[in-house]
């Protein structure tokens, strides 16, 4: 029995906890719950010192402890017991705010305590005038005053009513204390609507500072990103223009010697695999030339880009690539479209290394969910049990990558087809 107390003593600590992290409430509303404790403490510090008339605690300790179990269910309301309340109430009656209901049944039952303990010279006055914090932290202005005056007025009524009844605190030099009583609750509700006013100021300038900093972080990034694009791309026309450049004409030299040297038979087969290694190497570096600059970072389709890289792989190759677009082209993610170029790079790559392929084609289609990427070539085919090497390995994974399917037809003297097909959304 014990330990179940302990753990639900933890558990409600736990409870506690996460609230107060969920709601992340300011000072202002733990002033609140510390004012109106406070209030409760001084009522039952006068009823325990017995400083006011006996027509006044004539039914304590009820009161004391009543109020106390009011008090206690106030404050334990919103981290233990608002989520079920406020989802019968949400069935029952409709979305409404469920702290603004309880909180002015909350003013009514302090009342009804005033009433009780004898109204005016009542110990529980000031713990009433606290049931007001809650609602008028929550209503405007014009709502509090309504609220405020209702409160007053029904004061009034009550101290009216009981104990000395209309020979109560207005005659005499009671006169004063009076005029104070039904002065402080529109104090406290203005004051109240001050606090609330001035934290939502401060949340507002914390917010607009904290929209200030994201903004200047977003610029700074901004900037950073294209400061290194802009260093990728000045990287990337460098290589081009001077590496591949210097690559090209070294191809186109050696091409030259070979057909010089077609006399020496030895000599020409060494210098067309010369040639045959300087354009692998071209192809190579236009690989990494895309890999600091993508050809799909602009306004251009997935279609023009690999049409692009066609005519640069056959210039280089020297071997015809027919391109084939079929279907209505849609707009593809960066991603999409930079595997859809590799995957195209990588299997030409392979027709020219390991194909010996007269010709080639590449074909794109599109249609409602999918693209369809097919590269096929007439050459001697890949090996019967053959995985293929890197190049496919690299290609398999990027398709993997994207939740796609990758097929590869081949046959001996009969060429190779490569067919990926990708989402053209996120699953």
């Amino acid at each position: 029995m014990v330990a179940h107390t302990l753990e639900r003593a933890q558990a409600a600590r736990t409870g506690l906890r996460g609230w107060w992290a969920r709601e992340r409430l300011t000072g202002v509303a733990l002033f609140l719950f510390a004012v109106r404790w406070a209030a409760w403490c001084v009522a039952a510090a006068i009823v325990v010192l017995d400083v006011v008339p006996k027509a006044n605690v004539q039914r304590e300790p009820v009161l004391v402890f009543g109020t106390f179990a009011q008090n206690a269910a106030a404050t334990l309301y919103p981290p233990l017991f608002r989520p079920r309340v406020r989802e019968l109430i949400y069935r029952s009656v409709g979305r409404v705010d469920d702290i603004l209901v309880l909180s002015l049944f909350d003013v009514t039952l302090a009342l009804a305590i005033l009433f009780l303990s004898g109204g005016w010279d009542s110990p529980y006055y000031l713990f009433a005038v606290a049931s007001l914090l809650v609602p008028s932290s929550i209503l405007g202005l014009r709502s509090n005053l309504v609220l405020t005056g209702a409160f007053v007025a029904a004061y009034v009524l009550i101290v009216s009513t009981s104990g000395k009844g209309i020979y109560g605190p207005w005659h005499g030099r009671e006169l004063n204390n009076f005029v104070v009583f039904v002065t402080l609750p529109f104090i406290v509700t203005i004051v109240v609507q001050f606090f609330g006013w001035m934290s939502r100021e401060l949340a507002a300038q914390r917010e607009a500072a904290r929209h200030a900093l994201d903004e200047n972080l977003r610029l700074q990034q901004e900037r950073e990103q294209l400061a290194a694009e802009q260093e990728r791309t000045r990287i990337a026309r460098e290589i081009h223009d001077g590496i591949g450049q210097s690559i090209y004409m070294l191809s186109l030299n050696l091409e030259a010697a070979a057909e010089a040297a077609g006399g020496q038979p030895a000599m020409s087969e060494r210098l067309q695999r010369l040639v045959l290694l300087a354009k692998q190497i071209l192809l190579e570096v236009r690989h990494y030339i895309f890999d600091l600059k993508p050809l799909l970072d602009g306004e251009a389709g997935v279609a023009s880009a690999l049409r692009s890289q066609v005519r640069e792989f056959s210039a280089v190759a020297g071997l015809p690539v027919s391109v084939e677009v079929t279907g209505e082209e849609r707009k593809l993610s960066v991603a999409r479209g930079a595997a859809l170029y590799r995957i195209a790079q990588e299997a030409l790559a392979n027709v020219y290394r390991h194909a010996q392929a007269r010709e080639a084609c590449l074909r794109l289609a599109f249609d409602e969910h999918f693209v369809t990427l097919e590269v096929r070539d007439d050459g001697v085919g890949l090996r019967p049990a053959g995985e293929g090497g890197r190049g496919l390995r690299n290609i398999r994974q990027r398709v993997q990558d994207l939740r796609g399917t990758l097929t590869i037809e081949s046959a001996p003297g009969r060429g190779t087809i490569v067919r990926a097909v990708l989402p053209t959304e996120e699953p």
